[in-house]
């Protein structure tokens, strides 16, 4: 299996909401998940290129990468109240809401590793890696330090697993991967065709040294 190294540095908050909850009580997902950096990638190579045909041809390398992750020790997450508008429900107009959303500030860099099995792999995907600029939400920018293909799988990354194989007394969290046999049609937005189930949920451990810590709104994780 070939591997790429990605070095992540977030100047500001990270939101990712956790699979499957409300949109409107937000609570962040503490981690880069499967299916968001797989995106970006498709996401970054149509915006470089001009050309959804060449998302298309990097789709058919990434879909089935296998993805870990390295978090930096501490992480922080904030809880927000937030007014807004949305839309009113089989009327036009908006009309005011509340909500809550978390942001999530990382003490350092994150690494993530995407393993290929598959052979030639295009070039250009180290240069669409460095050129992402933001995961998930267009408001969680991102600067992609580096991106390096190294020669052995990561020991000491973190593999999303299924419910049965993860350690005990680890915080658990759901995330999405792409199905085995998702389509590029089914993962595009603009996509007439039914999308189906493009996704599939795996489950993401992250072991402390110590109990959070917690205030009125806001969580603090120390990494063991």
């Amino acid at each position: 299996m070939k591997w790429m190294r990605l070095r992540i540095h977030f100047p500001s908050f990270y939101s990712y909401r956790i699979p499957e909850y409300s949109s409107q009580y937000a609570l962040a997902l503490p981690l880069i998940a499967p299916s968001t950096i797989k995106l970006a990638l498709v996401a970054t190579a149509i915006r470089m290129s001009g050309k959804v045909s060449e998302g298309k041809r990097i789709f058919e390398y990434v879909k089935d990468a296998k993805v870990g992750i390295k978090l930096p020790k501490i992480i922080v997450v904030n809880s927000v109240f937030i007014k807004r508008l949305k839309k009113k429900k089989d009327q036009p107009g908006f009309q005011p809401s509340f909500g809550v959303r978390e942001y999530v500030h990382f003490s350092g860099d994150l690494e993530v590793y995407l393993g290929f099995s598959k052979i030639g792999i295009p070039k250009e995907l180290i240069t669409y890696a460095q050129s992402i600029r933001y995961l998930g939400t267009s408001d969680s920018i991102v600067y992609v330090k580096s991106a390096e293909w190294i020669d052995k799988e990561p020991a000491d990354a973190v593999f999303p697993s299924e419910l049965s194989k993860l350690p005990e007394g680890a915080i658990i969290y759901p995330v999405k991967d792409f199905a085995k046999k998702v389509t590029f049609e089914q993962i595009n937005p603009y996509s007439s065709k039914k999308a189906g189930k493009p996704y599939e949920t795996k489950y993401c451990p992250i072991l402390l040294s110590k109990r959070p810590k917690e205030g009125k709104n806001w969580k603090l994780f120390v990494l063991s």
